[in-house]
């Protein structure tokens, strides 16, 4: 899969051989919901993202399934779920002082803002339409950019190596928001012949990257 947006997903189905998925709502686009306005999100030193799934009971799983046909065994949906929730474990977030409940991962514009909700350190830059600089080095923009692709390809499975090499850092004990840098340092790494020299993203350099992939 290159580096773009997600695409459409197929109508959901009910798996009716689970007991613990209810059925999914229809896909729709939606403006999220905001729920009043909260203090700036910061990122304290002591700030990590869950390095997996939450306990049982604290997601609906129908939500991170919506296209997964029933036909799918439970060992499947089972492994669907954790790479979902790993990529984003949280439905709610905070940006430039708005907070957004019950968003939905699955769809891509929506997964967006859970993503760049993990950044706060970035927001006020992001805010700036004139803000072209870098801030820590990187450039805010080109960041949540990368994120945002490295969370579509996982929810996606495309390529497979991007969840592969998720599950070998984690099996590792990296934190989750640790393992996702080092996959998009990967990303950025083949892209930047793409955006730098106009040249063709090369898919199998970038799989090549990612089964090199190891902790440190």
């Amino acid at each position: 899969m290159e580096p773009t947006a997600g695409p459409d997903e197929s109508a959901p189905a009910r798996h009716e051989n689970l007991d613990f998925v209810s059925p999914v709502s229809k896909r729709r686009r939606r403006k999220p919901t905001k729920s009043g306005r909260r203090r700036r999100a910061s990122r304290p030193p002591e700030y990590d993202s869950p390095p997996g799934p939450p306990a049982e009971g604290d997601v609906d799983p129908a939500t991170y399934l919506d296209n997964v046909p029933p036909s799918v065994d439970k060992a499947e949906v089972e492994s669907i779920l954790d790479r979902r929730v790993f990529t984003v474990p949280y439905r709610s977030t905070v940006i430039e002082d708005e907070r957004f409940d019950w968003l939905n991962p699955a769809d891509p514009d929506e997964r967006g803002l859970l993503v760049k909700g993990e950044h706060p350190e970035y927001h006020e830059a992001l805010a700036d339409p004139l803000f072209e600089g870098e801030l820590d080095g990187h450039s805010p923009r080109l960041h949540l950019t990368m994120h945002e692709v490295i969370a579509n390809q996982l929810w996606d499975d495309d390529p497979p190596e991007v969840w592969q090499a998720a599950q070998r850092l984690r099996d590792h004990g990296m934190n989750r928001h640790d393992i996702l840098h080092r996959i998009a340092a990967v990303l950025t790494e083949h892209m930047h012949p793409v955006l730098a020299k106009h040249e063709q993203f090369d898919a199998e350099a970038y799989r090549r990257g990612l089964n090199d992939l190891q902790p440190e």
